[in-house]
């Protein structure tokens, strides 16, 4: 039964998404209007220094590259095309010697008044806004990617309404695989969240994803920040993933509390710790999941010359939650530069 009413709501989801375009499209406007593109560059590097690992060396990498082109078709529609360029598997120390194209972005939207469609690979509004508020993309990948706990972007289709200033909804049937993965089965995602602005400085959110196969998988996130002007910053957010990848009693959980202050128009400073744990299952009197539990830590100053370059000197430390494994401390010089 509760296979049967879940393939009835994705069925309903993608009925409704194509009627809700047509009809928002319906209004015609004869005002001239030049379409315009853009073209998309942004490169991540650092040079990295590990402290007390007297196996491992210092390093300088190139860890990823977005290529793409943002064009403007006419005052409704826009079309974005990015290719990821990095390591498909950041878990392997291995990873870094090979280097694939995925298509980060593809993606069609249509934009009518306080509501906004997209269609292809799309970018997750639930990864958009901490990454926002963290604004270090470049140094330390915002909590859910950094842990996998939902991937960046997905094949699907979205749609956001602003119902009013303060307070937008957002909904997702999406393939669940992540940008690089393929739809091979029949088990599709579907997601829900709530955004609240109660005042110009203050955002919170409420976010839930959930897919079935035999068994259930879902996601519960929590967000609270705060905003002053994109010169100060600060977030906390929670997560809750039961049953990863539909296995029974398999819940990862955690939270990122992170903080950032401009000091001027060319330097900055900003703080973040995360903690990651998995619950206990069956007979197991250890956590599942304990060889990538633990807690991260950062702070560093950033630099930025001009507007489209920025340098950030950081120190990360990374405490396993295992008992028997030493903790993983470096020095980072960060690099991002973008059109």
């Amino acid at each position: 039964m509760r296979k049967k009413l879940y393939n009835t709501l994705i069925n309903i989801i993608l009925i409704l998404f194509p009627g809700l375009m047509f009809a928002a499209s319906s209004a015609t406007d004869t005002t001239a209007f030049v379409p315009s593109g853009k073209p998309i560059l942004r490169v991540f590097a650092d040079f990295t220094t590990p402290i007390g690992e007297s196996s491992s060396k210092t390093s300088f990498e190139v860890r990823r590259a977005y290529l793409g082109y943002d064009y403007v078709l006419d005052k409704n529609w826009s079309m974005k095309i990015v290719l990821d360029i990095g390591s498909p598997n950041d878990d392997s120390p291995y990873s870094l010697l090979k280097r694939y194209a995925y298509f980060k972005n593809a993606a069609l939207t249509y934009r009518k008044g306080n509501i906004v469609i997209n269609a292809g690979i799309i970018d997750l509004y639930n990864v958009d806004l901490p990454e926002s508020l963290w604004g270090y993309r470049y140094v330390y990948k915002s909590f859910m990617d950094e842990f996998k706990f939902t991937p960046r972007a997905d094949i699907g289709v979205n749609a956001l309404w602003k119902i009013k200033p303060y307070l937008s909804v957002d909904a997702m049937v999406m393939n669940g695989e992540g940008y690089d993965q393929l739809q091979n089965d029949n088990t599709y995602k579907t997601s829900f969240g709530l955004t609240v602005r109660p005042l110009k400085w203050l955002v919170s959110r409420a976010y839930t994803e959930y897919s079935y196969k035999k068994t259930n998988e879902t996601l519960v996130s929590l967000l609270l920040g705060i905003d002053l002007n994109k010169k100060y910053a600060a977030g906390f957010e929670y997560n809750y993933r039961f049953q990863e990848k539909f296995v029974e009693d398999h819940d990862r959980f955690g939270y990122s509390v992170y903080g950032r202050s401009a000091i001027g128009h060319k330097f900055g400073v900003f703080a973040r710790y995360d903690w990651v744990s998995s619950g206990k299952t069956g007979n197991l009197d250890r956590p599942w999941n304990l060889a990538k539990d633990g807690s991260a830590m950062l702070f560093g100053a950033e630099y930025a010359p001009i507007s489209k370059v920025r340098l950030s000197l950081n120190y990360q430390d990374w405490y396993p939650a295992a008992a028997n494994v030493d903790n993983r401390r470096s020095i980072f010089l960060n690099l991002e530069f973008r059109l």
